[in-house]
């Protein structure tokens, strides 16, 4: 799996740093989730049942006054909240990723910055930029 996924980010036009950092990265979510998803299956039903219900029976009724956005969105997180976030994320992550191929692609820049290629920037400027992956 791992030669797969190099490869394929490298025949899209990923320098080798940029394959990498974007390689590193979905293997970590991957995992993050995959532990926190199992954990979440672990609990006993009542346990699990009681946690999903607080987003109706606590947090929807707080008061719009000193809750706002919360009051505003309350059925909305009682229906999401309760699910696993990894299909946003790893969906954030894949955006994050073609975008910034196409950026490399249209600037024509290589991994160091120079005129080049057109491969993806190094695992330098991911890595000062995960946060916003």
């Amino acid at each position: 799996m791992d030669e797969t996924i190099l490869g394929i980010l490298r025949g899209a036009g990923f320098d080798d740093a940029a394959a990498v950092a974007v390689y590193h990265a979905f293997i970590d979510l991957a995992l993050a989730f995959a532990a926190l998803d199992a954990g979440a299956l672990a609990v006993k039903d009542e346990v699990r049942e009681a946690d999903e219900e607080m987003w109706t029976s606590t947090y929807a009724r707080l008061p719009a006054e000193t809750h706002p956005h919360i009051a505003a969105t309350a059925p909305l997180l009682a229906d999401r909240m309760n699910h696993s976030a990894y299909p946003v994320l790893l969906d954030t992550l894949l955006g994050r990723a073609e975008a910034r191929l196409r950026a490399a692609q249209t600037s024509g820049r290589d991994g160091s910055g120079v005129q080049g290629a057109g491969a993806v920037t190094d695992q330098r400027s991911w890595s000062r930029q995960s946060p916003s992956m």
